[in-house]
């Protein structure tokens, strides 16, 4: 009986001793680091941000993939070169006598 009532003081008295998510978060926006103390901001991407963000995404991309493209072909082709050099090939000479 008495771990019971012992448990629900402890669970009373966490209860009263937390902040409420409002005053978690900050009323400004402005946090400090619990360890270091620093101040920092936390703040949205805003829309401008996201389709800059997006617009040089795609032209990473639209560079990215044909030299991807390129630099396989050209590889590829080194290959085959490489290959054709590795058979033996019969001499040309007449082997009549």
């Amino acid at each position: 009986m008495k771990t019971t009532k012992t448990m629900i003081n402890a669970m009373a008295s966490r209860g009263r001793n937390s902040v409420p998510p409002q005053e978690k978060q900050g009323a400004g926006g402005n946090e400090v680091c619990p360890r270091c103390g620093a101040q920092f901001t936390s703040s949205r991407l805003a829309l401008r941000e996201m389709a800059l963000a997006a617009v040089c995404g795609v032209l990473l991309l639209s560079i990215l993939l044909p030299a991807g493209w390129m630099a396989k072909q050209w590889i590829d082709r080194q290959e085959d070169r490489f290959l054709d050099h590795m058979y033996w090939h019969e001499p040309i000479d007449p082997w009549r006598l």
